[in-house]
């Protein structure tokens, strides 16, 4: 068992645990300290919406400003430590409460993975595996994996493909993160807009017309079946195949672009695992 603590310049202190879970493997546990006042006992993404609209650009995140400014992201994580649909019911009625708290919990705490972690080059280094074992922290009551706040919001998605385009771990070829929190109110809404954003993107799909290929990056093609069959239940088709699916949910323009790509094979976008660092990013080669 490996004991540190770490301060982060103008950072809440944060005090990191990690015990061997498998060969060669470590599970870090991250717990940050409570705010002085009583602000955690109730929930708001006020705090979130802060985070997201000072640190994110174009779907990525400026973790030097993050690491500089990151009281905002240490109370909202606090809040959620104690509040949540297990421990506080009350506030998250409905399953799209419940699902929006789940997937705004699950960027934030990936956030948080990447501070503690230095802001390395990639946080999907094939030597520590993947992140969402990698790294423990209280959400709701417990002390959950990133992977245990995915599996509730999939849970409570109920069939919903496009949710898995709302969860962002860390990478370039992954879903970007958007810039305002993902609320009840309008959901629907939010959901579609995410899905076309998805589907405009080069980076989750794109068409190689020398190959004849549909190119599908992970977030998708790791659940085409989700997809199609959600696609299938909203427009009542007997049949169905990927390509209906980004077609059916791209931007105008993009679909026309898609729609040239009909009959071809659909092939997996090589994962990119660099770190989505808006400054890394944008720098020249």
């Amino acid at each position: 068992m490996i004991i540190m603590r770490i301060a982060r310049h103008r950072l809440l202190a944060s005090t990191l645990l990690a015990t061997l879970v498998g060969c060669g493997g470590e599970r870090t546990d991250i717990v940050v300290d409570k705010p002085q006042s009583d602000a955690a006992l109730r929930y708001s993404d006020v705090s979130w919406a802060t985070v997201l609209r000072e640190n994110v650009t174009d779907g990525l995140v400026r973790y030097d400003h993050l690491a500089e400014h990151a009281e905002p992201l240490d109370t909202y994580l606090a809040i959620l430590a104690d509040t949540g649909p297990e421990t506080t019911p009350e506030t998250f009625p409905t399953r799209e409460d419940k699902l929006c708290y789940y997937i705004n919990a699950y960027n934030a705490f990936m956030l948080q993975a990447v501070l503690v972690s230095d802001v390395p080059g990639s946080m999907h280094n094939t030597d520590l595996g993947n992140p969402d074992h990698r790294f423990r922290t209280m959400i709701d009551g417990q002390r959950r994996t990133l992977d245990d706040i995915r599996k509730l919001a999939m849970q409570h998605a109920e069939g919903d493909a496009r949710v898995y385009l709302t969860l962002c771990d860390a990478a370039l070829g992954s879903p970007p993160i958007q810039s305002t929190p993902l609320r009840s109110t309008g959901l629907e809404e939010q959901l579609r807009k995410t899905a076309q954003r998805a589907m405009d993107n080069h980076a989750l799909v794109t068409i190689d017309h020398v190959e004849q290929w549909l190119l599908v990056g992970s977030a998708i093609l790791d659940h085409a079946e989700a997809f199609v069959n959600q696609y299938q239940k909203r427009t009542n088709a007997g049949s169905a195949s990927l390509h209906d699916v980004v077609v059916h949910q791209a931007g105008a323009v993009r679909r026309q672009w898609l729609n040239t790509a009909v009959g071809y094979s659909v092939h997996r976008i090589p994962f990119d695992r660099r770190l989505n660092h808006w400054g890394r990013a944008n720098q020249s080669e």
